[in-house]
């Protein structure tokens, strides 16, 4: 075997055609686990280019073994794919998408020199032999449709495969990436040159060729089915000893004394879920111990290169014995952060981290709780602000996108004067007010849980973490409590109103005078809001979970030992004043639990004080325009003003074979293929090709890393605009 390390100009840029063998599985990857993780390398490696401060300019893709085929003097080049195949076929799915892209973007010479990676010498080749890669037989018809269509018609998708779905990821990444911010012709053209030199350049895959005698079969069975696979730390434990061996150092006891009680343990070898993907523990130890040595978010793909290069190579002679201790003494660290004793902060905001799906900030918090400089306080105020500042953002629908980069500023912040960390870091978050760092204020938080719906909006669980948290606040303020912070196992969401309250919750029998289709429209909007929702231990029975107010919050009381019910129990109407007013307190007691900028000393801040009232009101003046029907006379406009919808953010359609993406002008137009469109649908019959489009629907904009309509969207606006018109924009909770 001849192993070799080639870029993507190297694998692709000669006259070859990489043929997978009949016998291989079609094409399967996805995009959570395989394309988004792939661009987002990308995305990385790009802007590496612009600052070599965050890294070498570089990404590593993993291997692919290849076996000569007999190929006829004059034509090209072909080799028979062993093992590498999905990872091949990504890569020109990928190079097609974004020389598309890059033409559309009238970057023609980027475009052009993309191109010459996906085919091959129109002079040398015809047919299906222009094609750098030829797929299974599965996979031949969707392939051949979506690398020969030069951004046209890519045909119907396969169903047997995932070629078409592929493709439209990428260009639906690559085109929102080039927009972002609206740059201008100059800038676009610049991000595609960065691109493509990214793609054929910084891009690195090691082939390995075998030669003759080389058992091809045995090869590919040894590579994926037999065998445990090495991990990035098992290969940095081989360099490390090995570097100690060299330098003298009695290996053997430092291995028995040191290593083995710590990472040798089962434990780092224990699966654990981290964003999209299952990664041992041991990866995700030494991927956040990576970005605290270096400041900088290392792609999983490169843990062990990162470590070989950027902090093994720079070791001084002597100094391997010391750096192993340093690295299972951080592990130690990590491995304490499952067992903080209940109710403390440190294990509250690893609980709620884990809920919130969110391990950028791990690295600061690795660096927060190993520094002999950071005392216990400072450390908990630290953690305090950023679990604060992550929960407000997913109660406020605010992206996650850039997370990355907040958690890198966050570490070059406390590496600034570990003795002051939890300032720096409190400062760092409070000095935006962009959409990727805003922290919101009480008065932003107030609006949005009085006024939008949160039930369907935000994860069910992440609900359930904010009212628990409520709980336990108020038992550790009680008392008569018990258990302060042991909950039941299994809480589950209850609408105090049922969703289906037309059955036993009749208008006319709490006495309202407003026009019954009215005060229907108002219930229908208020169902899912804060106020509205509580917890139980497990589901109510059906019977009383729909039941009339009196019977059900007797059941709840019955049924249940939270003080979040107890309250429920001595009210003795339920109703859409009850629920904004519910809605506002907890509200509040939010804002308490996690405060705002200003509680944490952050200078300059006036705080305004939120009143229920003015909330209303405003709610009402902003969608003054807005029908309480059906919504039909909001326009993205609205949205904007209203806060619902951000000047430049990025629209997706709903259809994943569809790759064209839309941007949210601040005028309330969209951009779309280079042109403007007054409404929705206009943008989205110019990206499907169709003559009909409800645009409400074809649309999709991110959500705390969830993708919902501008309908459910425009929904929560109508929702707030309904209940408060009804209201007069005041909310009496004796009414």
């Amino acid at each position: 075997m001849k192993p070799a390390t080639h870029t993507l100009s190297d694998l692709f840029g000669a006259d070859v055609q990489y043929v997978v063998p009949l016998y291989q599985r079609p094409y399967v990857w996805k995009e959570e686990s395989h394309w988004r993780p792939l661009w987002d390398d990308i995305e990385e490696v790009i802007g590496r280019q612009t600052d070599p401060s965050t890294g070498p300019p570089s990404h590593f893709l993993g291997a692919v073994v290849l076996d000569q085929e007999d190929t006829t003097p004059g034509e090209a080049t072909k080799r028979l794919v062993i093992d590498g195949q999905q990872r091949l076929t990504t890569l020109q799915l990928l190079l097609v998408a974004a020389a598309e892209e890059a033409q559309k973007a009238a970057a023609e010479r980027e475009a052009r020199l993309l191109r010459r990676l996906t085919r091959n010498n129109e002079d040398l080749t015809s047919g299906d032999a222009r094609f750098k890669v030829w797929p299974t037989n599965t996979n031949q018809a969707a392939f051949r449709a979506v690398m020969g269509a030069d951004g046209g018609d890519v045909g119907s998708d396969d169903p047997d495969n995932t070629i078409h779905e592929a493709h439209a990821f990428f260009r639906r990444a690559i085109r929102a990436w080039s927009r972002e911010g609206h740059p201008s012709e100059d800038g676009i053209h610049d991000r595609f040159e960065a691109l493509r030199v990214a793609l054929s350049s910084l891009i690195s895959v090691v082939s390995i060729n075998l030669e003759a005698g080389d058992n091809a079969q045995v090869i590919f069975e040894t590579l994926n089915a037999r065998g445990t696979p090495l991990l990035a730390m098992d290969l940095v434990k081989n360099a490390l000893f090995y570097r100690a061996s060299r330098d003298g150092v009695d290996t053997d006891a430092l291995h028995a004394e040191v290593w083995e009680p710590e990472l040798g343990q089962r434990y780092w070898r224990e699966m654990k879920r981290q964003g999209r993907l299952n990664r041992p523990r041991a990866e995700l130890f030494l991927m956040h111990w990576l970005a605290m040595k270096l400041g900088r978010i290392v792609p999983a793909t490169e843990l062990f290169s990162e470590f070989r290069a950027q902090i093994l190579d720079r070791v001084a002679p002597g100094g391997v014995d010391a750096l192993v201790r340093e690295l299972c003494s951080d592990a130690s660290v990590m491995r304490s952060f499952d067992d903080h004793p209940a109710g403390s902060i440190e294990e509250r905001f690893f609980r709620h981290l884990e809920v919130l799906d969110t391990t950028t900030v791990f690295p600061v918090v690795l660096l927060l709780s190993k520094s002999s400089e950071i005392t216990p306080d400072r450390r908990r105020h630290a953690l305090a602000a950023i679990e604060s500042w992550l929960v407000r953002r997913m109660l406020a629908g605010l992206t996650t996108k850039n997370y990355n980069k907040v958690g890198a500023d966050l570490l070059t912040a406390a590496t600034n004067d570990l003795g002051r960390a939890d300032e720096l870091i409190i400062a760092e978050l409070a000095g935006s007010d962009t959409a990727t760092q805003i922290w919101p204020r009480d008065v932003e938080m107030a609006q949005v849980l009085v006024t939008r719906g949160l039930y369907g909006w935000v994860a069910q669980r992440r609900v359930v973490m904010v009212l628990a948290a409520i709980e336990v606040e108020r038992r550790r303020s009680s008392n008569k409590t018990e258990s302060v912070f042991t909950l039941p196992a299994k809480l589950t969401i209850e609408h105090v109103m049922p969703q289906k309250w037309r059955e036993n919750w009749p208008i006319e029998a709490i006495g309202e005078a407003e026009a019954p289709d009215q005060l229907e429209a108002a219930r229908d909007a208020v169902v899912h809001r804060l106020g509205n929702l509580t917890l139980t231990s497990g589901p109510l029975n059906s019977s009383l979970s729909n039941s009339p107010w009196a019977t059900k919050r007797r059941a709840l009381h019955s049924h249940s030992v939270l003080l979040v019910n107890a309250e429920l129990a001595n009210i003795p109407d339920w109703d859409v004043d009850r629920i904004n007013q519910r809605s506002f307190d907890l509200a509040m007691e939010i804002c308490r639990f996690w405060p705002s900028p200003s509680a944490f000393g952050v200078v300059d801040l006036a705080e305004e004080e939120p009143v229920l009232e003015e909330i209303l009101a405003a709610t009402v003046a902003t969608a003054a325009n807005v029908s309480s029907e059906s919504g039909s006379n909001v326009a993205v406009p609205d949205l904007l003003a209203a806060g619902y919808l951000e000047d430049g953010e990025t629209l997706f359609p709903a259809r994943k074979r569809l790759s064209t993406t839309a941007l949210v002008l601040s005028d309330g137009r969209l951009e779309c293929q280079d042109e403007v469109f007054d409404t929705l649908s206009a943008a989205a019959k110019r990206a499907s090709g169709t003559t009909a489009e409800n645009g409400w629907e074809f649309w999709l904009v991110e959500r705390g890393g969830e993708y919902v309509s501008l309908g459910d969207v425009r929904t929560q606006l109508t929702s707030a605009a309904t209940t408060e018109s009804r209201s007069g924009g005041s909310a009496s909770p004796d009414s």
